[in-house]
């Protein structure tokens, strides 16, 4: 991989990190208001208990899934430090720089991303 692709990587990776922790650090300030939620009762044909419930439920979701993305990112960074970014953690080929650009947190070509869907890994 040309060292100024690999440089545009690094800093999109960073940035992803940066947004995604941000974002992980304000859904979990916001779980405690979500787990006992104030306020008015209204009319409404859905109980308030369950409404909040369904939020939290949700929130804890985005949050497990911004977390595995944060650290499918950390480890992309931690691959450009080792050298071996851009290489398919499967198979040992080239990840592709377009693939990179699109994905740029993924350890796998595209061939083996396949595979590993399909197997359910």
């Amino acid at each position: 991989m040309r060292k100024a692709a690999l440089e545009n990587c690094k800093q999109r990776l960073i940035e992803i990190r940066d947004r995604v922790s941000g974002e992980v650090n304000r859904l979990i300030e916001e779980v405690p208001r979500k787990a006992n939620p104030g306020g008015d009762l209204s009319h409404v044909p859905t109980h308030n208990a369950d409404r909040d419930s369904e939020g939290l439920e949700g929130a804890l979701e985005v949050i497990h899934n911004e977390e595995a993305l944060l650290s499918d990112v950390r480890e992309a960074l931690n691959r450009i430090e080792q050298g071996t970014y851009g290489k398919c953690e499967e198979c040992g080929g080239p990840v592709g720089e377009a693939r990179l650009e699109a994905l740029p947190y993924t350890p796998y070509c595209i061939d083996c991303a396949q595979k590993v869907v399909a197997a359910g890994q």
